[in-house]
């Protein structure tokens, strides 16, 4: 496993390999336009992974995007995979992993919302020390608060 470049055309053979629960979920994040959409916030948001198999095939995408809100340092925590993660599953959470704690450590708080199509994640996130809270049926939203840390969610969540 390797990171590579962040590339449109490293993206566009990611996103035609998309698993179809990511899909899912940009779906009913984007509406439409998907593909667009994708492309431009991986290629502006500058703490964004991209993982790789040893061929340089796209297996994952992540990152996370930081802001100060009252003096709390916050994270929106995010991680897309191909179809092939799956040969590679392994290595690539191993990785992902490691990325959490080096963002534990740089945030007070770290959340995202995660879409039905992707609830199969969330016993890996709890054993990442993730809380969630149910929204509705189709959307929970996950976070990690270091233990002093004390804000309404709601005001950073929009």
């Amino acid at each position: 496993m390797m990171r590579i470049k962040i590339t449109k055309k490293n993206l566009n053979i990611f996103f035609d390999d998309l698993r179809k629960e990511d899909l899912d979920e940009l779906y009913f994040t984007f509406k439409k336009n998907l593909r667009d959409k994708f492309i431009k916030i991986c290629l502006k948001t500058p703490d964004t992974y991209f993982l790789a198999d040893d061929y340089g095939y796209p297996l994952a995408i992540g990152g996370i995007k930081k802001k100060l809100i009252d003096n709390i340092k916050v994270g929106q925590v995010w991680f897309l995979s191909s179809n092939k993660f799956k040969k590679n599953k392994k290595a690539v959470l191993k990785y992902i992993k490691n990325k959490i704690f080096t963002f534990k450590n740089e945030c007070d708080i770290l959340f995202n919302f995660i879409y039905k199509s992707n609830f199969g994640f969330l016993k890996w996130l709890y054993v990442l020390d993730f809380k969630t809270i149910d929204i509705n049926e189709n959307l929970k939203l996950f976070y990690y608060s270091k233990g002093d840390v004390k804000i309404d969610l709601r005001y950073i969540t929009g």
